[in-house]
């Protein structure tokens, strides 16, 4: 027996009120899924492949320039995350706790930290939208407070020392790319999904310091610029939670 629009309406007369039959229809055959995404942080590996080393929570890299860089502390806060769908819908991510300042000493190239989550349609997704903005408020270090990103620490190159603390209230809108992120296909709902799927959110937080000459002063237009950069080009999804 086939139904038309119109008798479906009949037959779910008392829903009228908030949609016609075809809507309906559209709404009750519409599948969902939840998108849970976290955040973390990486470095960028050496020639032989091998990742930053640490001492704790303290970040020891070499940059582009020649100066071996050692961070003390380090936040970045995740003020935003959108879903967006090939077809250009958008599903905002409510955030577990407000916008995430993230302790990069902690997450860096092995843990992940939480950041919320979504009830998105059925479908293919294409890019995520990041944004990152000074909205942290209760941060271990208090002088972090406020800040999109707070970095802290020293460079040393040809017996040269020079300590930087480097913040910034920028507000940067990172668009990545995760049309390949399900093995070279994009990142899926399927109509049958009965479990939740994992997106990680990752930065380069080695990127901050490329193409950086401690023995030249910066401004804080530099230190901006350096900043809003990093995280449009340096930040990544990943498939999963690990």
């Amino acid at each position: 027996m086939t139904f038309r629009c119109s008798t479906l309406a009949a037959l779910l007369l008392p829903t009228l009120a908030l949609a016609t039959g075809c809507d309906l229809l559209d709404q009750l055959t519409q599948h969902t899924g939840i998108v849970d995404v976290f955040a973390a942080s990486h470095g960028t590996p050496d020639e032989e492949g091998n990742l930053p080393t640490r001492n704790g929570e303290q970040l020891i890299f070499v940059n582009d320039m020649g100066w071996e860089i050692f961070v003390d502390e380090a936040y970045v806060t995740t003020a935003g995350v959108t879903l967006q769908a090939c077809d250009g819908e958008r599903f905002d991510v409510e955030l577990y706790w407000g916008p995430l300042a993230e302790d990069i000493g902690q997450t860096a190239d092995s843990e992940t930290a939480g950041l919320g989550g979504a009830r998105v349609n059925s479908g293919n997704y294409c890019e995520l939208l990041v944004e990152y903005a000074p909205m942290a408020e209760e941060v271990p270090n208090p002088d972090a407070a406020g800040t999109t990103v707070y970095l802290t620490g020293s460079a040393l190159k040809d017996g040269q020392h020079i300590d930087f603390l480097w913040t910034t209230t920028v507000e940067v809108e990172a668009e990545v790319d995760i049309t390949t992120v399900e093995a070279g296909k994009p990142f899926r709902i399927s109509e049958s999904q009965n479990f939740s799927k994992k997106l990680t959110v990752s930065k380069s937080y080695d990127s901050f310091f490329d193409g950086v000459d401690f023995a030249e002063p910066l401004t804080q237009g530099d230190i901006d610029a350096l900043i809003a950069a990093s995280l449009r080009d340096g930040t990544i999804a990943k498939l999963g939670a690990d």
